[in-house]
């Protein structure tokens, strides 16, 4: 039986982290979710297959990616970062930290697709997971 992928979101904004958790369990993603800059401990507690970071929180995001990539149990997690701004300095840092992906809010809807395409195996284009 194949397990159900699972993605931790952090975000400071509760709105933002709830829309893509809904978004997600479309696809019949797990989700997990934080909004106290907590990521860390919580994918060296859980494993998820996929993390979506934002960069602004309490804490500073990047701190945040270069700590999930210096733990053996999180360093070969994709992290997607979520930044308000296209600054090419912050993404090529982002990119240098070990980021799989970079993106800018507000983000289109094939963001959810292309979150959903990193964890879950695909037939004709549509997730073996989707819930019906």
């Amino acid at each position: 039986m194949l397990r159900t992928p699972t993605i931790l979101v952090s975000d400071d904004e509760p709105l933002l982290v709830n829309a893509l958790k809904r978004e997600a369990r479309r696809f019949g993603i797990d989700v997990l979710t934080d909004t106290k800059s907590n990521v860390v401990e919580i994918a060296r507690e859980h494993h998820p297959d996929l993390i979506v970071l934002d960069i602004h929180q309490s804490r500073d995001g990047r701190d945040l990616l270069a700590e999930l990539k210096k733990h053996p149990e999180t360093r070969d997690v994709p992290v997607i970062m979520l930044s308000a701004n296209e600054d090419q300095f912050m993404r090529h840092t982002c990119f240098e930290l070990g980021a799989a992906d970079y993106e800018v809010k507000p983000f289109d809807p094939s963001f959810i697709r292309k979150m959903a395409r990193m964890v879950c195996p695909f037939e004709d284009d549509e997730p073996i997971f989707a819930m019906h």
